[in-house]
């Protein structure tokens, strides 16, 4: 009879320590994909950067992205020198035009962030372009021309 309570116990606990291992190794392996998921893996976002149109303009990209589920395109942009920025802000009628790089079309329909001040160096703004036909997409990449200068390759989130 004593035998037959060891041996009842010592399944039970041998099941215990087989569920307590599983559940240890579940949690180890959910921790080690978290920590080398490609999510975390991914390039960092890098615009490029073209010192004639910072020198002409007087601005530099930093970002383009789809929003409004793909029907807008936001291009933000950084102040680099006030009086060459708010001259580009003003001229309503000529601002950047976007064009894929992957299919035809040009994005050149755009609502300007409209200042009541002065542009100030160091401050960011954005430009919305109307994404006619979904010609720019999130994921592939964009080239950006301004006053006959190109600005290739900007990555669109």
């Amino acid at each position: 009879m004593r035998q037959q309570k060891l041996g009842k116990w010592w399944r039970r606990g041998v099941v215990r320590i087989a569920v307590l291992a599983v559940l240890v190794l579940g949690f180890a392996a959910a921790l080690v994909w978290r920590v080398q998921s490609p999510a975390d893996a991914r390039r960092p976002y890098q615009v490029p950067e073209d010192r004639q149109i910072e020198s002409s303009l007087g601005i530099r990209i930093q970002q383009a992205a789809v929003v409004a589920d793909g029907g807008l395109v936001e291009i933000r942009y950084t102040v680099l020198d006030g009086q060459k920025a708010s001259k580009f802000q003003n001229d309503v009628h000529h601002p950047p035009v976007l064009r894929s790089e992957r299919r035809k079309g040009d994005v050149y329909r755009a609502a300007l962030m409209k200042q009541g001040h002065e542009l100030r160096p160091g401050q960011t703004y954005y430009i919305l372009y109307l994404n006619n036909g979904n010609t720019i997409r999130s994921g592939e990449t964009l080239d950006v021309e301004a006053n006959g200068i190109h600005l290739p390759h900007v990555p669109v989130r």
